[in-house]
């Protein structure tokens, strides 16, 4: 079975997780509630400082136990059906999937589809850094806004992957 995220409005989640009291959903559905207030609110103090991968969804986006979607910040890895989109999933499991991870915030805490924006670090490693410099992702830069607290790294990353043409970079 192919698993597809579907965006679920906030009021929906509300209504079932009174459908859900007293049940195994319960706390689950109040954990996804939570970490939906704190984006809404920008509020680093309630946004996960670690967090487990559930599963990795591509190349830059996991999904987290506690339910939350993790968008890697300052980078984009080929989308399904574009050339090393495979590749850069399969890389960013064997780097991230089952494993804690710390979630270290930049300036923009989430997008606009609602998902947490943040740096996943593994044994002080920045896997954003990692997935750029291996050619499976590439940094985005964003013109009148701040830049990433990590952009001098990744764009050095970056140069690093498109001398030796790895991934992305191939050709």
């Amino acid at each position: 079975m192919n698993n597809k995220f579907v965006l679920v409005p906030v009021e929906l989640l509300k209504n079932l997780k009174q459908l859900t009291n007293d049940t195994e959903y319960s706390d689950e559905l109040q954990k996804v509630l939570d970490s939906r207030e704190a984006i809404e609110n920008h509020d680093v103090t309630k946004l996960p400082k670690t967090a487990v991968v559930k599963k990795v969804i591509d190349g830059d986006t996991v999904e987290l136990f506690n339910g939350t979607i993790l968008r890697y910040v300052g980078i984009t890895a080929p989308e399904e059906g574009e050339d090393f989109a495979e590749e850069a999933t399969k890389l960013n499991q064997s780097l991230v999937e089952g494993k804690e991870i710390k979630l270290e915030y930049d300036n923009y805490k989430s997008d606009k589809f609602g998902r947490v924006l943040a740096y996943p670090i593994i044994n002080d490693k920045n896997i954003c850094i990692e997935l750029v410099r291996k050619g499976m992702a590439e940094i985005v830069i964003y013109q009148k806004r701040k830049p990433f607290i990590h952009q001098v790294q990744l764009l050095e990353a970056q140069e690093q992957a498109k001398q030796k043409k790895l991934g992305i970079w191939k050709n």
